[in-house]
């Protein structure tokens, strides 16, 4: 078994903060082989405004790249995260994995974007190149739905076909649609026969945003398994991954794809 960990984040975290050293004190203290941190967990949640700027991307990009040195600091081996990086000229969200003593594997971009008040992610960032495949951490296999990805979870399915363990959705969202969260990442269990596993901002920012916090861990029958609180920033599991292949052979894992159409019909 390996311990995988989640959190709620405080909204605005500074390498080497004081909200960034009591998160890595906590996550220590669960001793986990894999920590999930939230959605982009570095500097202020830029696409709050409406209008893209250059200066803020650019001041997100240094503080996620001066936060990479510190994610030794939770305490575990491999750490799952996104950052904002330019690919090809775009700017993507990336989620990747942090391994200690080999660095970081970009793994996914994220494909689908909010554009409503205080989330207007599709003005500041594009999709990059569109996959949704796995990383393999020390033999568990992860796929990455980066908060509003979970919202579709066709992809869930296709990470489960793909033989998945572990769907990882780092989060900023905020406290009114929390029971839709998780629903959705319940159902994204369900789908897959995976373990999902995510983490979220917690708390009002300097622009007045609330983050409605909340990291869950659901088993692979879409049951929520541990849930962090205010008081318990950080929780941690040991996935039993005997429990994955059990789920994936069940019902509604085990139903049939759709053949692939060779002709469009039409009905007349």
């Amino acid at each position: 078994m390996m311990r995988f960990g989640v959190c709620e984040a405080a909204p605005e975290m500074v390498p080497s903060g004081e909200d960034w050293q009591q998160l890595a004190a906590r996550a220590w203290e669960e001793r986990t082989d894999v920590f999930l941190l939230n959605e982009m967990p570095f500097g202020p949640w830029i696409s709050c405004a409406e209008k893209a700027g250059e200066e803020m991307l650019l001041a997100s990009h240094r503080a996620h790249e001066a936060g990479m040195v510190h994610l030794v600091e939770l305490g575990a081996r491999s750490v799952l995260a996104t950052r904002p990086v330019y690919d090809q000229g775009r700017s993507v969200n990336q989620a990747f994995v942090w391994r200690r003593g080999s660095g970081i594997q970009s793994v996914h971009t994220k494909q689908f974007f909010p554009d409503e008040e205080g989330y207007y992610e599709a003005r500041w960032f594009a999709r990059g190149d569109t996959h949704f495949r796995l990383a393999d951490v020390e033999g568990v296999k992860i796929g990455f739905l980066i908060c509003t990805e979970v919202m579709f979870n066709e992809w869930a399915r296709h990470y489960g076909r793909q033989g998945a363990h572990v769907i990882a959705v780092p989060r900023a969202v905020g406290r009114a649609s929390l029971r839709r969260w998780k629903t959705a990442l319940s159902m994204a269990a369900i789908v897959s026969g995976c373990y999902v596993i995510s983490s979220n901002r917690a708390g009002i920012d300097q622009k007045g945003q609330e983050f409605g916090g909340g990291g869950w861990i659901f088993d692979p029958f879409g049951d929520l398994i541990a849930e962090t609180s205010p008081d318990h920033s950080v929780v941690s599991v040991d996935l039993d991954l005997a429990l994955v292949e059990r789920a994936q052979q069940k019902y509604p894992c085990c139903v049939s794809e759709l053949p692939s159409p060779t002709t469009t019909a039409s009905l007349g």
